[in-house]
């Protein structure tokens, strides 16, 4: 399995949440600051989230911080960027 890169995009998944839960997931797309777009998915590199999978793989858990609460999130799904596959 490859690490995550600029450009991947990514699944994530809270890890007490059941698979059938779409409003447990949350699917970014980490780019470069000034591509950012909260709308669309894509995330700042800067943003916690990011910083939290940036060189993670599948299945790996992460912990996102939300109004001052801790979210334990695993990657369920890493969907290559053409130029770094």
């Amino acid at each position: 399995m490859t690490k995550i890169t600029y450009y991947d995009r990514i699944r994530l998944r809270t890890i007490d949440a059941p698979e059938s839960s779409e409003d447990s997931e949350l699917l970014i797309q980490i780019v470069p600051a000034h591509e950012a777009d909260i709308t669309a998915g894509r995330i700042s590199v800067d943003a916690p989230v990011a910083q939290a999978v940036l060189h993670r793989r599948v299945g790996d858990k992460i912990t996102v911080r939300a109004q001052g609460k801790p979210i334990p999130m695993r990657i369920i799904e890493v969907e290559k960027h053409l130029k770094s596959a």
